[in-house]
């Protein structure tokens, strides 16, 4: 019995301590292996399901995000009032400016404790470059950046937080004049398939000249059969151009040439009118 007692007390105890108080929770990056968790200005983080008391009508839950040397200077306990416009988006990361951020994640009814929150996540920096005070903007590239989770009622004055997420350095931006396209900048396996792909386009090429030259010179009837001779142009009469010349026809297909006649062409005179 006693035994039963205290692990239903350390269950008890392990919730409050996740949930209730907020104090051991942290951010973290998601584990969903098809999304680029990291990028220059944007972190994935997980969703925060289960973090907070989820006896607050009106809550919302908010991240704050900025570089971790500032989160010394957000030290807003409980209690802090508009705590949501400490720090605008536009102004935050200017050499005057508090280095973070804060942005709506959604409310708290939104997160509760009975659902998975294996495959959900939040994108900080989505919005890129925006200009509203609680916007989610692009976090700073080659930056080493911390999240923190706040809970906000409606009159906007903090509820409670959790811990700061570790710390997430984001790749530097490098300007394209900076990248070294050279040969040595290539690895073997390229150059093999540079390799193969000329080959290979140098012998489709042969192939088809081969074949050009198959077709230009081979013999009919005995006579060599040019690109120009290859051209067959028939001559067609028509009723009113019979007597004419035509000086379009091809001599060399003469005996080939079907000649039309009025009779061909008209009707006979004994044909019935429809």
């Amino acid at each position: 019995m006693k035994t039963n007692a205290v692990i239903r007390l350390m269950s008890l105890l392990s919730i409050w301590m996740w949930t209730g108080e907020g104090l051991i929770f942290q951010p973290q990056l998601t584990t969903n292996p098809f999304l680029a968790t990291v990028t220059t200005s944007t972190v994935i983080l997980q969703q925060p399901y289960c973090v907070f008391d989820q006896t607050c009508p009106g809550c919302d839950i908010w991240l704050v995000a900025g570089l971790c040397s500032a989160t010394g200077t957000f030290n807003a306990p409980a209690g802090t009032p508009n705590v949501t416009s400490l720090s605008p988006y536009p102004t935050a990361f200017q050499p005057s400016g508090s280095n973070y951020f804060l942005t709506r994640v959604g409310p708290l009814s939104n997160f509760p404790c009975n659902q998975s929150s294996s495959d959900q996540y939040f994108i900080v920096g989505a919005d890129g470059t925006c200009y509203a005070p609680n916007c989610n903007g692009a976090l700073p590239d080659g930056s080493t950046v911390c999240f923190r989770y706040l809970l906000v009622d409606a009159n906007g004055t903090l509820v409670n937080s959790s811990n700061w997420s570790n710390n997430i350095t984001l790749p530097q931006l490098l300007s394209y004049n900076t990248i070294y396209d050279g040969l040595s900048a290539r690895s073997g396996a390229m150059c093999v398939i540079t390799a193969i792909l000329c080959v290979a386009a140098a012998l489709l090429l042969l192939f088809f000249l081969i074949a050009l030259c198959l077709k230009c010179c081979c013999k009919k009837d005995g006579k060599q059969i040019t690109v120009m001779n290859s051209i067959r142009i028939p001559r067609y009469d028509t009723h009113n151009l019979k007597e004419r010349v035509h000086p379009y026809d091809n001599p060399s297909y003469q005996s080939d040439v079907k000649n039309y006649t009025t009779s061909d062409t008209l009707p006979k005179a004994g044909a019935r009118k429809l």
